[in-house]
């Protein structure tokens, strides 16, 4: 639990030291540094739609990576989603998954729009294999990315306290 917050931290912090911010708008219009901007991905193609992470700016953002959704680590991170998903979906949360060994069905009511191309995505994120959960805000930031579950409660919130929020608020 401890290696969790503290790997949050990390990068955040690290990313905000020697950076160059890049910008971002809220909705409202304002310009927002960011500090570690997420890696693009698109997905819905099995919809029949491409959804890129960039058309979902402005809203909170999560990606769940795996190799399957049998995966124990993706179960117990959809049953600590399953406790938070009503506030989570008040804050207009999207979720994608991408499943880099075998895909299936998700075993959750919580909507999930699959990556198109979970790999390549994967090593965007730096994740070889395993598991992972990055929360990316409003602002595109990448405010937290967790090689290990996160608890519900945690996601709500970096989605809530976001680092373009924290920075609104700083000003």
């Amino acid at each position: 639990m401890i290696h969790n917050r503290l790997l949050c931290l990390g990068i955040c912090s690290l990313s905000m030291v020697g950076a160059i911010p890049l910008i971002a708008a809220t909705a409202s219009g304002t310009a927002v540094p960011v500090a570690n901007m997420a890696p693009g991905f698109a997905g819905g193609a099995d919809a029949g739609k491409k959804l890129t992470l960039e058309s979902y700016r402005g809203k909170p953002v999560i990606l769940v990576i795996a190799p399957s959704p049998k995966d124990g680590a993706f179960r117990q991170q959809m049953k600590e989603l399953k406790g938070s998903y009503e506030r989570l979906a008040s804050q207009g949360l999207i979720a994608f998954a991408a499943f880099t060994s075998e895909g299936g069905r998700i075993p959750s009511n919580i909507p999930f729009i699959l990556v198109n191309d979970p790999t390549s995505t994967a090593s965007a994120y730096d994740v070889q294999k395993g598991f992972a959960i990055a929360v990316i805000g409003r602002d595109g930031n990448l405010d937290c990315l967790s090689a290990k579950p996160l608890p519900g409660y945690r996601i709500l919130d970096l989605v809530i306290n976001n680092a373009g929020t924290q920075g609104l608020i700083r000003r």
